[in-house]
């Protein structure tokens, strides 16, 4: 499908062209610029967005369900509710978050995540996020303790054979005996070890990161608290390049105060936001379940019966307008946090994340209170808001 949108604010995410225009042809952008400077062909469709912001397609890194389903759900017709409920909200990439389980219930999971990814290249799910099972019992949130594994390169490589490849990023705690072993197993293999529900100390990150770790899983939460004696993987995170950190900007997770100084220190290319979402996201309060266990959602606030956070009610659109709005950033950067930072976590800069020529056409169509009116992936219209772009 060959059509042009105009009269648009696009932000590529790196600047702002007001009164711009995009032309897509079949998957990609084709042209792209001010209005005046774009020569729209009469054969193709044109529309007219008078003045919304379109940015780069959303990627979320960290997604365990929404409307209603979960991925852990034994079933295809969850995911496709997945699917649509973040399309419908600018998402036009994710990693289909699985939590700690038994052995053959989780090789279980991750296989059916593949074969469903495999089977639907037009699907937002690109892969999946590990989130344990080789995680610290001692800080495991949510996750059951009895779910957990003992490291092993043997059964983390049963694992990621039952994925075929489909895991992209693995949530794991370095300071276990023989994790360092599974770490640099898994990115030799092509996977993103990312520090997460972690006692760590400062030395033990040094050798994750010598063995591959690049990544932190939701920072701030479930990790070492900062002590000025006893550092560990909070200042690692913010001392070290080599680590990009997930953000859960619903300003219940981390307080906006500490979301700005996090900006402040790491910059708009050292964070990508994530949702952390569960079912109960786009859901009214009330009980519902995730890993395996009772979740209240209040306020939308979700957590155990004992007060344990456990993933939020967030979306992609409420973290960019939170990060605008309570915390102050530009827009640009907000946007690059919600998809270009994302796509370089895997691998997908050149294609995914930035509006440009010869990129992805992967848009999302927002007014100016951030509510999401069109998603387009590769040139696709997944998602249209009353009669715009028809």
């Amino acid at each position: 499908m060959n059509y042009a949108l105009k009269n648009i604010k696009i932000v590529t995410p790196f600047r702002i062209v007001d009164n711009g225009t995009i032309v897509i042809t079949d998957k990609q952008i084709s042209n792209m610029g001010k209005v005046s400077d774009v020569n729209i062909t009469s054969d193709i469709p044109v529309f007219d967005l008078n003045g919304m912001t379109v940015t780069p397609g959303f990627i979320d890194l960290l997604v365990h369900g929404g409307g209603g389903k979960g991925f852990a759900d034994d079933s295809d017709e969850s995911i496709n509710t997945i699917s649509d409920f973040f399309f419908s909200h600018g998402t036009t990439g994710m990693l289909a978050s699985l939590f700690s389980k038994k052995i053959d219930l989780l090789k279980n999971d991750v296989n059916r995540i593949a074969t469903y990814a495999e089977q639907h290249k037009d699907s937002n799910i690109w892969g999946i996020h590990m989130e344990g099972p080789f995680i610290n019992p001692l800080i495991k949130g949510a996750h059951k303790i009895e779910y957990l594994w003992e490291p092993s390169v043997e059964m983390w490589n049963e694992l990621n054979a039952s994925a075929r490849g489909y895991i992209k990023l693995m949530t794991i705690a370095p300071e276990l005996k023989g994790n360092i072993d599974v770490i640099r197993a898994a990115a030799s293999q092509g996977v993103v070890p990312s520090i997460g529900h972690t006692l760590a100390l400062y030395d033990d990150i040094e050798k994750a990161i010598d063995n591959g770790a690049a990544h932190v899983t939701h920072m701030f939460n479930a990790m070492r608290p900062f002590h000025h004696r006893e550092p560990g993987i909070m200042v690692a995170a913010l001392l070290r390049n080599e680590l990009k950190v997930e953000l859960i900007a619903d300003g219940i997770h981390v307080d906006p105060i500490v979301m700005k100084l996090l900006h402040n220190i790491k910059g708009s290319g050292g964070i990508i936001l994530v949702t952390d979402a569960i079912r109960a996201c786009g859901m009214p309060d009330g009980n519902y379940h995730f890993m395996d266990q009772k979740i209240i959602v209040k306020d939308k606030r979700a957590f155990l019966e004992n007060g344990t956070l456990a993933g939020s009610t967030l979306t992609m659109e409420d973290a960019v307008r939170n990060m605008v709005q309570l915390v102050g950033v530009p827009l640009t950067d907000a946007v690059r946090m919600a998809s270009l930072n994302g796509a370089k976590v895997l691998g997908l800069e050149h294609e995914k994340g930035i509006l440009a020529v010869g990129k992805d056409a992967d848009l999302v169509v927002m007014d100016d209170q951030f509510t999401v009116h069109a998603t387009i992936y590769e040139g696709q219209i997944k998602y249209r808001k009353g009669n715009i772009l028809s």
